[in-house]
């Protein structure tokens, strides 16, 4: 959607919204009715490569123990009702479908500006709803070598019996599984590009054989904000990271001249 939200003025403005959903659902396997691949799965009836993982049920307040979601099944395959446990492998065998990358709402905020001899424009994308299994962070806050990089936030795990926080105890070669917990929130808003121009005066151009120039301030990659430093959700709805470099802040100088 394209508007002018001033026009015939010696100051115009200019802006355009796009927005963008994607549905999708696994209708049928060949052989089995679901594939599972670490924290992922494809199921039917579900949203291709689904989040597939334990559910976290809080830290022990008096231990600092990592407590879980679970159920026992009967011989029928009925499942019980939930309780909470710390064991591990009862989580394990207790995973649940947590959701997908699948965002809700994305796509773009572009806004033009006019006066004169200047423009001005400011390009946003943005993605609302899904979620992002950060593998990075993951390691940061759950290593388990002496001498590891750390997250900042291991200084809020639990410390002392009575401490509440949802970061379970440290502990040097423990083994952890990945719960719900590990699952951040993908929305985000990008400030893409920024750019500003200046067109000289013709009768200055001419003056000197020149046709027309235009002088140029361009910004890219200029800031994002999401709900984890250094997490980058965008460009893909895979729903995991790497250790790949986020896009680097580039600003360039120009200028165009017509003879």
């Amino acid at each position: 959607m394209g508007v002018d939200i001033f026009k015939n003025t010696p100051f115009t403005w200019s802006l355009t919204l796009i927005g963008s959903t994607i549905k999708n659902k696994v209708l049928q396997l060949a052989d089995k009715p679901e594939i599972i691949s670490g924290s992922y799965i494809i199921r039917e009836g579900e949203t291709l490569n689904s989040f597939y993982t334990a559910t976290a049920a809080g830290v022990d307040p008096a231990t600092g123990e990592q407590l879980y979601w679970a159920w026992d099944t009967d011989e029928n395959g009925s499942k019980g009702q939930k309780y909470i446990t710390n064991d591990m492998a009862k989580a394990t065998a207790c995973k649940e479908i947590q959701g997908s990358r699948i965002p809700d709402l994305y796509g773009s905020i572009g806004n033009t500006f006019k006066y004169k001899d200047f423009d001005l424009s400011i390009l946003c994308t943005y993605s609302i709803g899904g979620k992002v299994l950060d593998g990075v962070y993951n390691t940061l806050l759950y290593g388990n070598y002496i001498g590891q990089a750390k997250s900042k936030m291991l200084e809020r795990a639990w410390k002392k019996p009575g401490d509440l926080t949802d970061i379970p105890r440290i502990e040097i070669g423990k083994s952890y599984i990945i719960t719900d917990n590990s699952l951040i929130n993908a929305s985000y808003f990008a400030i893409k590009n920024i750019a500003l121009g200046y067109t000289l005066p013709s009768k200055w151009m001419k003056s000197i054989g020149f046709e027309s120039a235009r002088l140029t301030a361009t910004a890219d990659n200029v800031v994002l904000f999401n709900h984890l430093k250094g997490m980058d959700p965008q460009y893909n709805f895979t729903g995991g990271t790497n250790f790949g470099y986020v896009p680097v802040r580039t600003v360039s100088l120009g200028i165009d001249i017509t003879f």
